[in-house]
């Protein structure tokens, strides 16, 4: 029965989000104590819960006029406890909702995650019998166990965080939210540490940022869980260089370079070999764009070290509307550099704008009811 009354609350991705929609609809009903016996809760904590709740957004709108950080800008705290008033439908929580509620948690107690335990083959003939999902946390060493009747117990997600551990004849998570392995990474950085950068996949430049990223493979805590592919900002300068030089003659800097791929004498493709290129037009490129400051540090303030960026080669370009000229023409086949002022004129175009607007996402289709 108490199961039954309190599964209307239930929110299967975390215990904290089904008491918090508990908390909603008693303070929206209009009779509490009958709402309480109705769904089997306690009047009294419902009741400081209430008070905690009220009390916490006092302070949080109290804190913002000295701190940016609790700085809150879509309204006061009257339009706040307005919309939480507001008759929540089946399911309160858009979905975007959801992910950022989860990601608050889940930097608040990113130092108790858990994860599932699959291996069976090593559990005693005691432990087999046992009908709660298995987990380890990233902080001890012995199996920790979700509950039946937690609201996540029905998925058992595979990465969870908890508040507190409940010991009884087992240790049982208490206050358990599903956690994605990214939200690791963001929030529990110092947790995780990272390979060396992957050959394969390969480096690539990110328009939208304007930066050179690889991919390194993550593991986390003291057990060292593997996570995800993550991708980070590449430190080492020859190899961030290579790829932005791949990527520029590619066309994924300046998308006027992509109609022109064709023309080129070779692919871009030789620059990101392993050592150093036998190609004088690899060579003569990187060296040229590695040793921008020393070239036009008379002709500009703030010189980039290298060119690495869009950013760095609009700057360099301003100091120096030819920079680079001769060592891109010889990418072209020499049938086609009649062509290459034109081309040119194109890159100094586009290299002022910013990636939203080179490469702009495209346009869902509308479907059209027949």
């Amino acid at each position: 029965m108490v199961k039954e009354a309190q599964g209307k609350f239930s929110n299967p991705s975390s215990d904290a989000l089904t008491i918090a929609h508990a908390l909603q609809l008693f303070e929206l009903s209009e009779n509490p104590v009958e709402f309480c016996r109705i769904n089997s809760l306690h009047l009294k904590t419902m009741e400081e819960m209430s008070k905690l709740r009220k009390q916490l957004l006092r302070l949080i709108f109290h804190q913002s006029k000295f701190c940016e950080e609790f700085a809150w800008n879509l309204g006061d705290s009257e339009a706040v406890e307005q919309a939480w008033r507001s008759e929540p439908g089946k399911k309160p929580l858009q979905m975007s909702e959801e992910e950022l509620l989860g990601q608050g948690i889940c930097a608040g107690w990113a130092d108790r995650v858990a994860r599932k335990d699959h291996t069976y083959y090593r559990l005693s003939e005691e432990d087999r019998k046992v009908r709660a999902v298995r987990y380890q946390s990233c902080a001890l060493d012995d199996t920790i166990y979700l509950h039946r009747s937690s609201s996540v117990a029905r998925i058992a997600p595979e990465l969870v965080v908890y508040s507190e551990l409940l010991n009884t004849k087992r240790s049982y998570m208490h206050g358990v939210t599903a956690v994605k392995p990214g939200w690791l990474l963001k929030y529990a950085s110092s947790l995780c540490t990272f390979s060396a950068p992957f050959e394969d996949p390969k480096p690539y430049y990110d328009s939208l940022h304007d930066q050179v990223y690889c991919y390194v493979r993550p593991v986390f805590s003291r057990h060292n869980w593997e996570l995800p592919l993550h991708s980070l900002p590449i430190k080492d300068n020859n190899s961030r260089l290579k790829v932005f030089a791949y990527a520029l003659l590619n066309g994924d800097v300046l998308p006027c370079m992509r109609d022109v791929k064709d023309m080129l004498a070779l692919s871009p493709s030789v620059i990101l070999g392993p050592g150093p290129s036998s190609q004088t037009r690899v060579g003569d490129l990187l060296d040229k764009m590695q040793k921008c400051r020393k070239l036009l540090c008379e002709k500009m303030q703030n010189c980039p070290k290298l060119i690495d960026s869009r950013a760095a080669l609009r700057d360099a370009w301003n100091a120096d509307p030819n920079f680079l000229y001769p060592e891109i023409k010889v990418w072209f086949q020499a049938k086609f550099h009649s062509h290459f002022g034109v081309i040119w004129q194109k890159m100094h175009q586009e290299v002022l704008l910013e990636g939203r607007e080179l490469f702009p996402k495209p346009k869902r289709l509308k479907k059209v009811k027949g």
